[in-house]
């Protein structure tokens, strides 16, 4: 499957959350490469883009992430999402077989609000 700079068909983050700063941080322990990671999701209904030749965006209308690779295994993540859905991204992971630890922050990014794991 390529996957672009351009993209890939599917949902679009909602423009009350696209205007918003980064809310959410995590780590993918044990995951597949980025690249396989984010074909995952591009099968399970989401759009896709290549940021960077290692990183790519992922999204649906209630949440974008940008994968990282930090380590042959471990996939670290951050965007935004609604912050009432932070529990159904937990789930999103865990559906696709991926052990997940989210942090949700505050708007102003100074508390943390909730921590998943799974």
């Amino acid at each position: 499957m390529e996957i672009t700079s351009g993209g890939t068909p599917g949902p679009r983050l909602a423009d009350h959350l696209a205007v918003l700063d980064n809310n959410i941080y995590g780590r993918l322990p044990a995951a597949p490469r980025a690249k396989v990671l984010t074909e995952m999701f591009v099968r399970a209904g989401w759009r896709a883009r290549a940021s960077s030749w290692t990183e790519y965006e992922v999204e649906h209308e209630w949440v974008r992430i940008d994968l990282v690779e930090v380590s042959p295994d471990e996939r670290l993540f951050s965007g935004v999402v609604d912050p009432a859905r932070v529990d159904e991204l937990g789930a999103v992971f865990a559906g696709l077989g991926l052990r997940y630890s989210i942090e949700l922050w505050s708007d102003d990014r100074t508390s943390l609000l909730r921590e998943l794991a799974g």
